[in-house]
């Protein structure tokens, strides 16, 4: 697909996707604080604890269509993509550390460690974690849905923490939508990390990567884990354009983190 007409596609759906869910989650967000008078939200403005999180998981469409709007606000690509690729490199220097990217809970946990925020994070002088998003207006799903009503210690250790639930299933639902209608249009839809995906962008390799239209047949629709191994192919291509090459053991820390996720979600 031509460059065009990938805006053309993505940029209406996908901010109109993202206008419905904030009229709804601010009204799922007040009736809960209606329903529970003791609680309150204890993300503010100058908490920037998610901001060091390894995995700020966004779809291809999403980044492409924040690529876009970034460079109508007159972002300088060049720039903008230094800041990245410089992310980037300091991200796949604790992969190669850690021998696996940080997908699973006990390598997010040392990730933070090393103390690298969101290219797009200001940092401020209180402590490590004061901050605001310097692209607030213009942020993606992923920073909007997930919130926590305990302490924003928990956050900054990575540790488990409450969070409205209505509105994170209405991200999630509006996520699922935004990946539906990827891969409609180039036939495979993946979840990435927000910079990463940007950093790939910035490339020629990773932005053919993106536009590239790949639809599996109805037969091969019918293979087990098909749909899933096809969307991750995408991913796997668009690091690869910003040097990383996701081998053996990236598979098996995925593979693991899948497990204490769906173990995780199990009634006890």
């Amino acid at each position: 697909m031509d460059y065009s007409k990938a805006i053309s596609h993505l940029i209406p759906f996908i901010l109109e996707k993202y206008e419905n869910f904030e009229l709804d989650a601010e009204n799922a967000t007040n009736n809960f604080l209606e329903q529970n008078p003791s609680e309150k939200i204890a993300c503010t403005k100058g908490c920037g604890a998610c901001c060091y999180f390894p995995l700020v998981p966004i779809t291809a469409g999403e980044a492409f269509v924040l690529l876009n709007r970034l460079l109508a606000e007159g972002i300088d690509l060049n720039q903008l993509a230094e800041k990245l690729f410089l992310y980037a490199e300091k991200y796949f220097e604790f992969a190669y550390e850690n021998n696996s990217l940080p997908f699973k809970d006990s390598d997010q946990k040392k990730f933070l460690t090393k103390k690298l925020p969101c290219p797009f994070f200001v940092k401020e002088q209180k402590n490590e974690f004061s901050g605001h998003c310097g692209i607030f207006g213009l942020r993606p799903l992923i920073c909007g849905f997930y919130n926590s009503i305990d302490s924003p210690k928990l956050c900054t250790q990575k540790l488990s923490h409450r969070s409205i639930e209505q509105t994170v299933g209405l991200g999630s639902f509006t996520q699922d939508s935004i990946r539906d209608f990827e891969r409609k249009t180039f036939g495979r839809s993946t979840l990435g990390h927000l910079p990463l995906l940007l950093a790939a962008l910035c490339t020629k390799e990773g932005l053919e990567a993106f536009l590239n239209e790949v639809p599996l047949s109805d037969e091969e629709l019918k293979e087990e884990f098909a749909e899933g191994i096809h969307d991750f192919s995408l991913y796997t291509e668009m690091l690869k354009s910003i040097g990383y090459e996701i081998g053996e053991n990236d598979l098996l820390a995925l593979e693991e983190a899948q497990s204490e996720m769906i173990k995780n979600c199990l009634p006890t």
